[in-house]
């Protein structure tokens, strides 16, 4: 199907969400990996993921390796991107500028049991105010935030309750909100692209 939704972030980074309906042997033909996973929803996710990159930038043929911290990335090439998936949803963002992250989760109440282990004590006070439905996709987005935030830092021993801080809730379904990455006594000041539905949220990370 075609592509389910599309952002430019801004002039040197886009992203895009795949809906996925198709069956894992549609992806096996139109991607090339040297994965071996043996989940079969995992894979399908995987190589969703994969082919959404090919969608995006699909003059690039470099292969694709890994850092320290399992981040991927093109070897000899100046693009930047980041990939995410979860149960039914691929998610891709590029950039031929600066470093990137993306993150894609479901609304789950599943998440309310590691809240305190992602969130700053600050951070998780402000939620608790909330009501309950309200609780529960603002730790999504904050999930998300964090993971996003994670994959474009590219270090390794982050805690993200204490080094990723999102300055404030989110007050609409989508926007931009500033978060600060906080690494060997420095602040790096990011911004977090955002949507929330009422099945999933996005966010995607850049400087």
């Amino acid at each position: 199907m075609p592509l389910f939704y599309q952002q430019n972030i801004n002039a040197t980074t886009k992203m895009a969400i795949w809906s996925i309906t198709e069956p894992l042997d549609f992806f096996e033909v139109q991607v090339t990996t040297t994965s071996t996973i043996p989940h079969q929803v995992k894979k399908l996710q995987h190589l969703a993921a994969r082919f959404l990159l090919q969608k995006l930038l699909p003059d690039m043929a470099s292969a694709i390796n890994y850092a320290a911290n399992g981040k991927p990335y093109f070897e000899n090439s100046h693009f930047h991107f980041s990939i995410s998936h979860c149960n039914g949803y691929a998610a891709c963002i590029v950039s031929d500028k600066e470093p990137v992250g993306i993150d894609i989760e479901l609304v789950q109440e599943r998440i309310e049991k590691v809240a305190h282990k992602f969130l700053h004590p600050l951070e998780l006070d402000k939620i608790r105010l909330l009501n309950k439905e309200d609780q529960l996709k603002q730790l999504t987005f904050f999930w998300t935030a964090k993971e996003a935030m994670y994959k474009m830092n590219e270090k390794l021993g982050v805690d993200f309750s204490k080094h990723l801080i999102v300055d404030e809730l989110t007050t609409c379904s989508n926007g931009i909100i500033p978060a600060t990455i906080f690494s060997d006594a420095l602040a790096l000041e990011v911004q977090i692209h955002f949507n929330i539905t009422p099945e999933f949220v996005w966010s995607a990370c850049v400087v």
